[in-house]
């Protein structure tokens, strides 16, 4: 029944409102006169009057309170909705269908997606009809579709979970029809969440279709153009090897944004701003990075979006590496076309730093060449490396450089260690190098090759080369390119941490066509990105690696299979592989397109990881299209119709707690004088005592308590009464107002009490408190604990025993602790107490280590430098914190990414990856996330800092490592006693 914008699900109920009369009547009813029986006593009685009297009726006042309490409770059982025209309006006889894009466009509003399909399976459980779940992003190969009850359903809605790949919506209809089919039902309403793109899968075929399949049903999609479309990240080298972020968009209003750089550790390297105009699908934003810190950047995110697609992994291949040249005879400046290095250096000179020495000296030209910090180093025509400069490139090599060695005519006659492969000496008999009739055209590529998958075109063909001996062919001779007659052209071997590479002609076009073709180009840049970056200097540099990888220890399979180390979930974030994640042919990498079976990450060796993204150069986001006629467009804005059952529910119940307070002030006539004709000078002893216990409290409130002298004549007395008389102090009763430190320790240990340490800085101390009265209206919510407002400490004078849990921001202004407070600390810290130190420096650039050094370090260090500081170690995923109360992984702040230390057990222990438990607190914790921000709301409950990256689900995160740590802190290590964990297991199963 609907009733203009109101509707009511149970209608019929709304017949007990005739009943509200008789409420009425019977609230209002008297009881029967008694029977008068005369008594001769009770004559000593005449004159006796009695102030307590009861009221010959209910007051009019209560009684109407009682019938509004009646009438909400009525109207909350019709289950009352507002704006019910609003909702998904599913009509047809059959079951609900939530056909939902989960893809990696899905991403970034997926809470909103999920509590719109909490209310499609509420209107079909409200309807009595089943509900089908249709994910068009499957993580099997084939879509598993059923009809389930409402309840099932939700089960099934809860574990759905964005994908890191496109959505296939054909696949998913074809489920769809198929379940249907086989169980015989039509007329579905189906509700299409879609994401806003187009993906390249024909959506208005997938649209007629899902609206005939509908019949008799309803066919409504769920439009998400509202100027929050997904956006899709792809990184590129620009010019000079800038890192440059393409922000791809299918269209809608003007956006801004950041788009941010991060490290392998997950340290924040630099920002880029971009802007899109209205209706641009894409822009560039470009990183101001010196060389050595653009190499290590890892990834590139949006800072708005949580999405796979938003963000885009960095391996070598998209690092600019140094390359540095040298030849074995002076550059030809007459004839630049027939020098060694002309062709290498116009092949690398657009995807490299090439750094050519103009020392004729060898020594002094690897000098000057490694000094530079090269990942590679080309040498052309050098016969043999001797001496000092045999030594300088073999320790190059072994710290992971790789070498690049072209033939010629110096080294056709001679020879080194230096060289993947010993050459024919026999072969030289005929000047060294073997001559055909016919030029010789390459063979194609072996998967095993970096080579893999490049085009040979039919012109190159080789004239001369020098030959390895096939005798020195053992396993170790990678061969990555061969002759179609079976001859070796590329060999390399492994030495040290880098690589040896040969190429058995000229580096110009003396014995060979090759350098003057773009096999040659792509040939060179791939072998740019196979140095490790830093090689050249003292100590390995940083590279691209993936760190703490299962997949990393595990033998390599196949030589030209990549096996997937990290992967990106659909949030954006690298996890474990999943279990249907497969290697990748590194042929197909560059064409491959993510799936379940290949999710987007980082394969291959842990050392070199090849990047899988999302998007590529070469992608672009496509807008949904226009529906057919007859489909109904919703949107997360306008889908949803309110509820007003719990409203008036919790309405009525204060109703009852109203009536319950009245009627006991009615029973000890504090309000009776309101609603009566009594005279005002009628009290009773209740009154009176009310009276004295108001006035007891008004004088307590100033902290005096001993100047409070009530005035007993002013307050009417009964007979045969006398008045009280204050009790008088004997002699030996000592008696001293209670100080204001006597108020603070008593209000410390009434309750929980949290407390910071005051900084001087008035913004950071605002920011510590509002974010730990924050955390206390999420503990008092979500738990047991109660706590009182949080207390500032001065950390030189005052007490810090009461409070379990210190916050204390680091400034860097911060200086050294007189020893007396430095004693005060190690004893609280001893005795169980939890310090949580926050540099609060992650967001502004502050380093993902031990914070003993950087921005806030120094600061921390002159804090910790007489303390007696625990061993500390990076929180492990089995520490009690992780689990005392939620599961959590990480603990951010308002800034996502810096590490939490905690204390480290002994180191007697025979398992030193486990935090210390011997008390079960940790005494101490540094981060440098900025917890206080993060938790920190206004009077109104809402946030007063943005968190970045990660959004408001960041701050909810943030809010459960709070708990978990105040759970801790209160509760030790009982979470990790194994007595309990069949009883976690099992709620956790609930």
């Amino acid at each position: 029944m609907s009733l203009g914008p109101l509707a009511f699900l149970n209608p019929w109920l709304l017949a007990a409102l005739v009943t509200l009369p008789v409420i009425y009547w019977l609230l209002r009813a008297v009881p029967p006169r008694p029977t008068q029986v005369e008594f001769p006593p009770t004559r000593i009685l005449v004159g006796l009057e009695n102030d307590e009297k009861t009221a010959e009726k209910t007051p009019w006042w209560l009684t109407l309170i009682r019938l509004i309490a009646a009438t909400l409770v009525i109207l909350a059982l019709a289950e009352p909705i507002l704006n019910p025209s609003k909702g998904s309006n599913l009509g047809g006889t059959g079951p609900v269908v939530a056909f939902v894009d989960n893809g990696w466009a899905a991403a970034s509003r997926w809470p909103e997606r999920a509590n719109m399909l909490e209310r499609v399976i509420g209107e079909a459980e409200s309807g009595g009809r089943p509900v089908v779940i249709v994910p068009t992003a499957a993580t099997s190969k084939l879509h598993s579709v059923k009809i389930e009850p409402p309840g099932e359903a939700r089960s099934t809605a809860a574990a759905l979970a964005p994908e890191p790949f496109d959505p296939d919506r054909e696949a998913a209809f074809t489920a769809l029809q198929s379940a249907l089919s086989e169980a015989g039902v039509k007329n579905p309403s189906i509700v299409w969440l879609h994401d806003g793109i187009d993906h390249k899968s024909e959506v208005g075929d997938v649209a007629k279709k899902l609206q005939d399949l509908s019949g008799n049903g309803t066919f409504a999609v769920l439009d998400e153009t509202n100027g929050r479309e997904a956006l899709g990240l792809v990184a590129i080298l620009a010019e000079k090897g800038k890192l440059e972020a393409v922000v791809l968009s299918p269209g809608g209003p003007a956006r801004e944004g950041t788009v941010n750089a991060f490290s392998a550790r997950g340290e924040r390297l630099g920002e880029a701003p971009f802007s899109l105009a209205s209706g641009a699908t894409s822009t560039k934003a470009t990183f101001e990075l010196p060389l050595e810190l653009r190499n290590q950047v890892a990834r590139i995110e949006i800072a708005s979006e949580r999405s796979a697609g938003a963000v885009s992994l960095i391996d070598a291949m998209t690092q600019w590496h140094r390359v540095g040249l040298l030849s074995g005879e002076s550059r030809e400046e007459a004839q630049p076309l027939l020098a060694p290095l002309y062709y290498v250096q116009k092949a690398l000179k657009p995807y490299a730093d090439v750094v050519v020495t103009k020392d004729s000296n060898l020594v002094q030209g690897l000098d000057s060449v490694l000094k530079q910090n090269v990942s590679v180093l080309v040498l052309a025509d050098i016969g043999t490396l001797a001496g000092e400069a045999a030594e300088k490139v073999a320790d190059f090599v072994d710290r992971g450089g790789l070498l690049v060695r072209f033939a010629g005519p110096r080294l056709e006659k001679a020879g080194d260690d230096l060289l993947p492969v010993a050459l024919r000496s026999g072969g030289r008999s005929l000047g060294g190098a073997l001559s055909w009739s016919s030029p010789q055209p390459l063979a194609p590529f072996d998967e095993s090759s970096p080579f893999s998958g490049l085009a040979i075109p039919k012109d190159v063909t080789i004239n001369r080369q020098v030959l390895a001996d096939p005798a020195e062919l053992t396993p170790d001779v990678e061969i990555w390119a061969r002759l179609k007659d079976g001859t070796p052209l590329v060999t390399s071997a492994k030495r040290g941490k880098g690589r040896l590479v040969l190429f058995h002609v000229t580096a110009n076009s003396d014995w060979s066509n090759l350098p003057i073709s773009g096999l040659f180009v792509e040939m060179l840049r791939r072998l740019s990105t196979m140095g490790v970056v830093g090689a050249s200097a003292s100590g390995q540099g940083d590279g691209t690696k993936v760190e703490n990888s299962d997949a990393a220890a595990k033998p390599r399979n196949d030589a030209g299979s990549l096996a997937p180390l990290k992967t990106l979930n659909g949030l954006g974030t690298l996890v474990s592989p999943p279990p249907t994640a497969e290697p990748l042919k590194s042929s197909e990498l560059q064409s491959a397109k993510p799936s379940f079976e290949h999710p987007p990450g980082y394969y291959g060796q842990s050392a070199s990881p090849r990047a899988l993204n999302v998007l590529n150069a070469k992608s672009a986001l496509v807008p949904f299209p226009s529906l057919p006629a007859g489909v109904t467009r919703l949107s997360y804005d306008n889908a949803a119709s309110t509820a007003l059952k719990p409203a008036l529910l919790s309405a009525a119940l204060m109703l009852l707690f109203l009536d319950i307070l009245a009627v006991m002030l009615l029973q000890a006539g504090g309000i009776r004088g309101l609603f009566s004709r009594r005279p005002r000078h009628s009290t009773t002893a209740g009154a009176a005592a009310l009276a004295f216990a108001v006035l007891a409290f008004a004088g307590a409130g100033d902290g005096k308590a001993q100047d409070i002298q009530p005035n007993f004549q002013d307050i009417p007395q009964l007979d045969n009464f006398a008045p009280m008389q204050p009790q008088q102090s004997g002699p030996d009763v000592v008696r001293r107002a209670p100080t204001p430190a006597d108020k603070a320790a008593i209000d410390a240990t009434s309750k929980v009490t949290l407390a910071y340490v005051t900084s001087g800085d008035r913004e950071t101390d605002e920011t510590s408190r509002a974010g730990l009265q924050g955390l206390g209206r999420v503990l008092q919510t979500r738990t047991a604990v109660e706590p009182g407002e949080p207390a500032a400490v001065d950390i030189t004078k005052d007490e810090i025993a009461f409070y379990p849990i210190l916050y204390w921001p680091v400034l860097e202004s911060a200086e050294a602790l007189p020893d007396t407070t430095i004693a005060k600390i190690d004893a609280y810290m001893k005795e169980g107490g939890l310090i949580i130190f926050d540099t609060r420096d992650y967001g502004q650039g502050g380093a993902n280590t031990l914070p003993l050094a950087g921005r806030g370090g120094t600061a921390l260090q002159r804090l910790l430098s007489k303390l007696d500081v625990p061993r500390l170690e990076p929180v492990p995923e089995n520490h009690v914190v992780t689990k005392s109360f939620y599961l959590l992984r990480t603990f951010p702040g308002r800034w996502d990414g810096g590490q939490l230390w905690v204390e480290a057990i002994s180191n007697n222990d025979t398992d030193t990856h486990k935090a210390r438990v011997s008390d079960g607190v940790t005494s101490i914790m540094i981060t440098s996330n900025d917890l206080a921000a993060a938790w920190a709301l206004d009077d109104r409950g809402r946030p007063m800092y943005p968190v970045v990256p990660g959004g408001e689900m960041q701050r909810e995160m943030a809010f459960r490592g709070g708990i978990n740590i105040v759970m801790h802190a209160l509760t030790g290590n009982y979470k990790a006693d194994q007595v309990h964990v069949p009883a976690l297991l099992e709620r956790l199963g609930q």
